[in-house]
């Protein structure tokens, strides 16, 4: 097995898929129905922001999975002092995996 970063919008947007179709399952009334397409528009400028991490999961050649994850800067304020903290937006993994 084998973990990575990658950039692969289409690839993040395939992997998407797993975990939307849960949600969606889940909560059709908050979730709309998975599309392809709006996906990899949506993730395409998420790739290059300096503050997501996407990490995929490969089990040989193939992807079987991604984490979507952000690091958030916060600044100084009265009570704190300037901290960063990490938020996984998603997990996500082929159901035969």
């Amino acid at each position: 097995m084998e973990v990575m970063e990658t950039r692969d919008y289409q690839l993040i947007a395939e992997l998407n898929k797993y975990v939307h179709d849960l949600h969606y399952n889940l909560y059709p009334d908050l979730f709309k129905p998975y599309d392809f397409e709006k996906m990899k528009t949506f993730f395409q400028p998420l790739v290059h922001n300096e503050n997501y991490i996407f990490l995929l999961q490969k089990e040989g050649q193939h992807a079987i999975g991604y984490a979507w994850i952000e690091i958030r800067d916060y600044p100084e304020s009265p009570f704190k002092k300037p901290y960063q903290s990490v938020y996984i937006h998603q997990l996500s993994i082929k159901e035969s995996e």
